[in-house]
């Protein structure tokens, strides 16, 4: 069921009705009733709901087993069979298929037969983002963070939360546990302020990002009709689409969550806005960058061992992001890249930039976010290839060719642009949209933001939103792109 279809608004609107309406103490079970509806919509998604059933058992029996054993070794034990468990769905369904691939072509040096399993396996949506946020109970409860949960139905309804349930944010279950027992009565305010950022991210995804895809997939999906600068305009413009797209996404769940009495991690914060590589990192996807600090940057030894050590941690943490969006060499290079990037930038900053506390002039802050901008787009461009199914090493040969022509005629350039559907009044439309978007999310969180506000700013803010999508939406064009990760 996606979030950009009537069918959801409708189930949305009927599940927030009926939870306020009942009492507070049965409203934690109907969320794990419409969670599993919400869930099972999907045929293939219903035919593999016993792995969302068996992970949640899991992880719940090995933070009862934790809470009791005092023995260390057991401990490790349990931990270590919950991760091979429930990770071993994860392996199976997402990496098998490319780890057979890897190794068939071993295979092929070596003279022997290729293709050994033939795997074509369809992985159950948000598979990734339920596994986390169980696996990181067990952690916690490892770490004796709280006490263990003994309700099965009250943790159920925690790894299967629908807003968050598909994209995210990979919630914690010390900060959803407390809000699922004592549920927050109905509050205009507060579902206003929900409503709000729906509408937010419905503009942003079908306004801004899907419009915005229509450019980048007719670029990528004949790049060889593409010259250097129209391949070049087209990565740039695709970090800003994934951006618009997976924070459109997070705003319609936070806001969702909202409206239902719920508090979900934020996601993003103004991402664009950074000033250098590893400060991107720190206000993009922050639940999942939050996850692999916790649970594998610092149990690695983080930069607590020495320099060398720091690097490669730093490293591993971000191969291993890579491989979370997905199996495919595109994404383990894109996490391998940007890796590398943030340990060069550590070593930058200790080396030289280690005595320079002045306070940049705000020319030179912009040119550190241009510069962070473009830096990040390129390093997607391996993201994009795994995406699209575009070769990589074609797209940097080729983003060098075509520039005579562009400098000779920039006009013709422009002109073409709307052969690619980035052309007309919609252009308009993209560009004040994607800097009003990004200009109040600077000014802080943007439900708070609107809220300081008078009404007449909040009402025009509202209708235009509305008319916006109304007449430049993207109605059913696609699905949001971090589902299938």
């Amino acid at each position: 069921m996606e979030f950009n279809t009537p069918l959801f608004l409708g189930f949305f609107a009927a599940a927030a009705v009926i939870n306020y309406a009942l009492p507070r103490m049965l409203r934690p079970y109907f969320l794990l009733i419409a969670s599993y509806a919400f869930y099972l919509y999907d045929p293939d998604n219903a035919a593999l709901v016993w792995i969302l059933l068996t992970t949640t058992a899991i992880s719940w029996a090995a933070g009862l087993a934790l809470e009791k054993i005092q023995r260390r070794a057991v401990r490790v034990a349990i931990v270590t069979a919950s991760f091979l468990s429930c990770g071993g769905f994860l392996f199976y369904f997402k990496y098998l298929g490319f780890f057979d691939e890897i190794f068939s072509s071993f295979l092929s040096l070596l003279g022997g037969k290729a293709n050994v399993l033939q795997l074509d396996l369809v992985a159950p949506l948000g598979l990734s983002y339920f596994i986390f946020a169980g696996l990181g109970y067990v952690v916690d409860q490892y770490r004796r963070k709280y006490p263990a949960e003994k309700n099965p139905l009250m943790y159920g309804v925690f790894v299967s939360f629908f807003p968050c349930i598909f994209t995210g944010p990979i919630e914690r279950y010390d900060r959803m546990s407390r809000q699922f027992r004592h549920p927050r009565p109905f509050s205009y305010n507060r579902c206003a302020g929900g409503a709000f950022r729906m509408l937010w991210g419905y503009f942003k995804k079908m306004v801004l990002a899907d419009n915005l895809a229509v450019f980048v997939s007719s670029i990528f999906s004949k790049p060889e009709n593409s010259t250097g600068p129209q391949l070049l305009l087209a990565i740039l413009i695709f970090s800003m689409q994934l951006y618009m797209d997976f924070s459109g996404c997070c705003d319609i769940a936070i806001g969702g969550a909202r409206i239902l009495g719920f508090d979900l991690l934020e996601n993003f914060n103004a991402p664009f806005m950074a000033t250098s590589f590893s400060d991107f990192w720190r206000r993009w996807h922050m639940s999942l960058t939050g996850w692999f600090r916790d649970y594998l940057y610092i149990p690695l030894g983080g930069s607590r061992h020495g320099k060398v050590r720091h690097y490669i941690n730093l490293v591993i943490v971000f191969l291993v992001s890579g491989l979370w969006h997905g199996a495919a060499w595109g994404y383990v290079l894109w996490g391998l890249v940007s890796g590398v990037l943030s340990a060069a930038e550590v070593i930058w900053q200790k080396s030289f930039a280690k005595n320079s506390h002045a306070k940049p002039p705000l020319a030179v802050v912009w040119l550190q976010r241009v510069g962070t901008y473009v830096l990040f787009s390129l390093s997607l461009t391996f993201f994009m290839s795994a995406l699209y199914g575009v070769d990589w090493s074609y797209l940097t040969t080729n983003i060098t060719l075509g520039w005579n022509t562009f400098f000779a005629d920039p006009n013709a350039f422009c002109a073409g642009l709307s052969a690619f559907g980035l052309g007309g009044r919609k252009l308009i439309v993209l560009i004040f949209g994607t800097a009003a978007v990004l200009t109040a999310e600077s000014r802080g969180n943007i439900a708070a933001w609107i809220r300081r506000q008078n009404w007449s700013i909040r009402w025009t803010l509202y209708y235009a939103l509305g008319l916006g999508i109304l007449f430049y939406g993207a109605f059913g064009q696609s699905v949001f792109i971090y589902q299938q990760y």
